[in-house]
């Protein structure tokens, strides 16, 4: 996932597939299968575990909720009942189920404390000044799917924890928006709404209290084929607020800044309409103790238009390029961090529309990335015109 810069100290990413199993919750239980022996090998525990991330297919909300509750059973058996835990319905590239996991190594246990209320469960880490907290799966799904109601739980709910830990939406560093199709529309009234729109509009309305005198989250916007909206969030305090850097694309235009050209319709609400997306295009957190960015979702956009008229391979290379010239050495100097550092990104997740383009995808990412773990999932990408989203993480140093 990403590292603390004290040498024992690490957030680690894993991403485990399944090699046996015909349902999905006996494919998961052979990633925890898997997962014991890697732990042996690495030499970390279960209860460094502080995340997980579990990718499956569904065709409807009903089949979603039934997988869901069978899969958190086999989770709850071999993890602690209160791990955060999201469950995506975007097929992994293996076509069935992928577990990803977020563990830290090198922290003292009382630096860790898990917390839970009706609703959610979150990670607290503390060590000195710096105070993270780790929560997913945010959100309420029904069988009948309504944005703009699913919006504000998922808020909701992140509102509580944030209120819990006395903290604020300003001190969100990283942020993962799950949206039900995606760019699909709630009808009501004889008019319809983007389910997208209703999104951002519902996070504006949340956001709205806060100062973000160090800028929005980096964050991700995605479609999931059900499950309404979810949330997952990644918060951050330090004692110096210049630790945290919003980081401005050369390319492309702060997401907070686009014009209602190219923004889509909502007619669900009155007090906040069309707003704009919050999130920047990435965040740097930069002190004694951490030193990382957290690269945004990026796709094939210049200024504020998407390159419709590209292929998948072009689109590709274009939000690889977005991403390269995002962390270059040029542009980290512009945001003071020093001439002789540099960000090598050491995580990937890749989103494809489409699953025929899959293996073009991963070509031209390898292309780059020869070495890297890189998680590939087919999901609908926020304007239609878009094949492809990339989001990730990159180390300074």
């Amino acid at each position: 996932m990403a590292y603390f810069e004290s040498p024992d100290l690490v957030l680690n990413n894993l991403c485990i597939f399944p090699e046996t199993g015909e349902l999905p919750a006996d494919q998961l239980a052979d990633c925890y299968r898997q997962l014991e022996e890697i732990m042996h090998k690495k030499g970390f525990f279960v209860h460094q575990i502080i995340k997980q991330t579990i990718f499956i297919s569904a065709n409807s909300n009903s089949e979603y909720i039934q997988s869901k509750a069978k899969l958190l059973a086999c989770a709850k058996d071999f993890l602690d009942e209160y791990t955060p835990t999201t469950i995506l319905t975007q097929s992994p590239e293996n076509g069935t189920l992928a577990l990803e996991l977020n563990y830290v190594t090198g922290i003292r246990p009382e630096e860790i404390t898990r917390k839970h209320n009706e609703q959610a469960t979150w990670i607290v880490l503390q060590r000195g000044p710096v105070k993270m907290i780790v929560t997913s799966g945010l959100g309420e799904t029904t069988e009948t799917t309504n944005i703009l109601l699913q919006s504000n739980a998922a808020f909701r709910q992140l509102q509580d924890i944030l209120i819990e830990e006395q903290m604020e939406f300003s001190d969100i560093v990283r942020q993962w928006n799950y949206v039900e199709q995606i760019t699909g529309n709630y009808c009501h009234n004889s008019s319809t709404s983007q389910h997208y729109q209703i999104f951002n509009d519902v996070r504006s309305s949340f956001y709205q209290p806060a100062s973000f005198k160090n800028g929005y989250p980096a964050a991700t916007g995605i479609g999931i084929d059900c499950g309404g909206v979810i949330i997952d969030i990644i918060a951050a305090t330090f004692s110096d607020e210049k630790s945290v850097i919003a980081v401005k694309s050369p390319v492309q235009l702060d997401a907070f800044s686009y014009t209602r050209e190219v923004l889509a319709e909502n007619n669900a609400m009155h007090d906040f309409s069309r707003t704009t997306p919050k999130f920047e295009r990435a965040k740097i957190l930069n002190s004694s103790e951490i030193r990382l960015i957290f690269i945004s979702g990026t796709a094939a956009i210049k200024g504020q238009l998407s390159t419709s008229q590209l292929s998948v391979e072009q689109q590709t290379e274009m939000t690889i390029q977005n991403i390269l010239s995002l962390i270059s050495r040029e542009n980290l100097l512009k945001h003071g961090i020093d001439n002789a550092e540099v960000a090598t990104i050491n995580y990937l997740r890749v989103y494809v529309k489409y699953n025929k383009d899959l293996a073009q995808v991963k070509y031209t990412c390898l292309k780059y990335f020869p070495q890297m773990s890189i998680l590939y999932v087919v999901a609908d990408i926020c304007r239609p015109e878009l094949l492809v989203e990339i989001e990730g993480q990159a180390i300074i140093g």
